[in-house]
């Protein structure tokens, strides 16, 4: 499965709440495995995005980073490329039945399709 890290970043915090509702075990297990499998990928944006801040501005002492001249903008042109990179984390996507009691809302429900399929159970 291809996908950009960008779907990633955006997809851990809802698969972090999914992974704290009561889930079965199968599903709890094979939703830890995404998760750290989709971990690894975010902690690479989480470095690199570190190195692009760090090519084009300097952090100040509370960590925020300030930029000179047109820095800022080939700061937010590097870190739209490496987001727009596509990775192929192995994780197969999890069927969830849409009778298992959990909380999603509508935002996270679309961050993690992708990676969840919610079924209906016949």
């Amino acid at each position: 499965m291809k996908v950009t890290l960008k779907t990633i970043v955006l997809a851990i915090p809802a698969l972090s709440k999914l992974a704290a509702e009561d889930i079965s075990l199968k599903l709890a297990y094979r939703l830890k495995k995404n998760i750290a499998e989709l971990q690894r990928e975010a902690d690479f944006f989480g470095e690199q995005r570190i190195k692009i801040l760090e090519k084009y501005g300097k952090a100040d002492e509370s960590g925020n980073y300030t930029f000179e001249g047109d820095n800022e903008q080939k700061a937010i042109a590097e870190l739209d490329e490496l987001l727009d990179l596509e990775v192929e984390p192995v994780i197969d996507p999890i069927d969830i039945p849409i009778t298992e009691d959990l909380k999603i809302s509508v935002n996270d429900m679309g961050m993690v399709e992708a990676f969840i399929n919610f079924t209906e159970e016949v």
